[in-house]
């Protein structure tokens, strides 16, 4: 049906199968991936002969900051919530000064296992990052 193109919306509904997750298989190729990401997350593994210091466990620091000063200015998001792209994309061009935009929330996620960033980790950074980039463009 999906390859002849006569798929309707009621399809997912006539095929419960699709729901069901797949068995993963645990070939050779997967297991590598999995006990390599593993080293790289949580180091060598003494039980398995590894030599040397763990990884250090170090805990990030949280800044302490500060609310931003109240202000009555509408937020871009706000714009965009409330009156909708038009409107936002209206005061966007509309804006004097810089509009910023940090990606580094989203290239730590892409590559978790790169920076050893955790969730844990982001989580804890969430608020004082909301507070000191509140007034960019994007995050």
């Amino acid at each position: 049906e999906f390859l002849t193109g006569s798929v309707t919306t009621s399809f997912i509904d006539e095929h419960p199968e699709l729901l069901q997750p797949k068995k993963v298989r645990r070939n050779r190729g997967n297991k590598l991936l999995e006990y390599l990401g593993n080293i790289i997350v949580n180091g060598n593994a003494t039980e398995l002969g590894a030599t040397g210091p763990p990884p250090s466990r170090v805990e990030p620091i949280v800044p302490l900051i500060e609310d931003p000063p109240k202000t009555t200015e509408r937020s871009l998001k706000q714009i965009f919530d409330q009156d909708g792209a038009n409107a936002f994309a209206k005061a966007v061009r509309n804006k004097k000064g810089l509009l910023i935009t940090d990606t580094t929330w989203r290239d730590a996620h892409q590559s978790l296992l790169a920076t050893r960033l955790r969730t844990n980790d982001i989580l804890k950074i969430a608020k004082p990052t909301a507070k000191v980039l509140s007034n960019a463009y994007s995050l």
